[in-house]
């Protein structure tokens, strides 16, 4: 379980990856995730604390139930995907009715 575990930390991660993956999901800068964690332990350490071992132990449970797109490619979604496109321009096509 160890070598399974440790697959689980984001690649930028500098203890357990929580504020890694928190600025990755949000999309901001990882330090800037990291300043408001070291403000939120001045202000109080002790929920701040708590709340960062809680998603230190939640976020690899979220990530095992998240599937990726490359999970889900494959040649017969592609086909489908391009005919359900087509449809959808066809059905626009007869709203718009003729021109």
């Amino acid at each position: 379980m160890t070598g399974k575990a440790s697959s689980y930390r984001h690649k930028d991660a500098l203890l357990a990856g929580v504020c890694a993956e928190f600025a990755q999901r949000l999309g901001w800068n990882v330090w800037a995730i990291r300043a408001l964690a070291i403000a939120g332990l001045f202000i109080h350490a002790l929920g701040t604390g708590a709340l960062y071992i809680v998603m230190a132990l939640v976020m690899p449970l979220l990530r095992n139930h998240e599937v990726e797109e490359s999970d889900l490619a494959s040649p017969e979604l592609d086909e489908r995907q391009h005919r359900i496109a087509e449809l959808e321009r066809r059905f626009k096509d007869l709203e718009n009715g003729p021109r």
